[in-house]
């Protein structure tokens, strides 16, 4: 995987406009689709829960392969894949949890995403929700805390949900072009709070300044959730400057830019990767199912890449004791 992250250097991004949409979607084949049968035979009565099967435990000759070229995709093409083709209907919810983490150790470590240890995170809406994830609401476009992202749909809603995606590489192209004036503010950061998801004796906001644009060995990365950063200077008491607002602002109305933002709808099979760390997500507001068995499901992986893509520690809004990427588990609380 060197050889992958050496390519990753230096690429240019793209517009939503200009993406070309027959290069997005790579199809599981019937040879796939029997490798994971086999693979699940194997794992049957095994007792582990799905977050300890290893890269090693779902290694098949027909999937190891394809897969591989699917992560290279995903890290040195656009930086996003549709995965069609996951068997929803032959397995259950709870099995598709395992085949689901099963493919994405082919793509990386995965990591907690929470201090519950949501190792599988459950993109559902519920009643009061401390997560913009697990509501029905509009989410903005924003990064998450790992270097890739899978969501896998397994029931859509009645109706909207949309995803939205932006190439934060193009953002910065463009923000260095119209408003360069607003970089040094961007890549200086801003303090964020950490939503109560922080370790004991943490602080409750980033003692030190999250950068939205950073470079390492010559890769850019991008790290913006706008909410955190308005409650992170809320909480201190720090009123953000002129400056940084307009910064922030214009960082928004790029990113939501007709020509920039990329939409699409996942349905039921289908999962989206992308890599976190140069493409901003979205989702649209959704009206949900009346019948509890089929409201709105997706299932979120968080991945870290072996070996880790290199960024500047400040990226990361917890320095997790474990040294990993997400949210280290924290002792007293367990998965929701």
């Amino acid at each position: 995987m060197a050889a992958v992250m050496e390519k990753a250097q230096h690429r240019d991004g793209w517009l939503g406009a200009e993406f070309d949409r027959a290069a997005l979607y790579w199809d599981f084949s019937l040879a796939h689709l029997a490798a994971i049968d086999e693979l699940m035979e194997r794992l049957a009565g095994d007792g582990r829960p799905f977050h300890e099967i290893t890269r090693r435990d779902f290694s098949h000759p027909a999937l190891d392969r394809d897969l591989a070229a699917v992560l290279a995709r995903i890290k040195n093409g656009p930086g996003i894949l549709i995965l069609r083709g996951f068997p929803v209907d032959r397995y259950t919810p709870e099995e598709m949890q395992t085949v689901y983490w099963g493919i994405g150790t082919h793509f990386g470590h995965g990591c907690s995403q929470s201090a519950d240890g949501d190792y599988l995170g459950h993109v559902t809406n519920v009643e009061k929700a401390s997560r913009g994830y697990t509501t029905a609401r509009e989410l903005s476009l924003h990064t998450d805390s790992a270097e890739i992202v899978g969501l896998l749909c397994v029931r859509d809603a009645k109706e909207g949900g949309m995803s939205l995606y932006a190439n934060s590489l193009k953002v910065h192209e463009i923000i260095a072009r119209e408003h360069p004036e607003y970089l040094e503010v961007l890549e200086r950061g801003f303090h964020c709070d950490r939503r109560g998801e922080e370790a004991l004796g943490d602080d409750a906001v980033t003692p030190y300044r999250v950068p939205v644009f950073s470079e390492q060995d010559g890769i850019l990365s991008t790290r913006f959730v706008r909410g955190v950063i308005d409650r992170g200077a809320v909480a201190l008491g720090e009123d953000l400057s002129a400056l940084e607002k307009e910064a922030l602002d214009f960082f928004d109305e790029v990113a939501r830019r007709d020509e920039v933002r990329l939409e699409l709808t996942l349905r039921p099979s289908e999962a989206s990767f992308i890599n976190n760390y140069e493409l901003l997500h979205a989702r649209t507001a959704f009206v949900d199912h009346d019948e509890p068995a089929k409201k709105r499901l997706l299932y979120r992986l968080w991945l870290e890449g072996e070996p880790p893509r290199p960024m500047r520690k400040e990226v990361h809004l917890y320095q997790n004791r474990s040294g990993r990427m997400g949210v280290d588990p924290q002792p007293g609380r367990g998965p929701r």
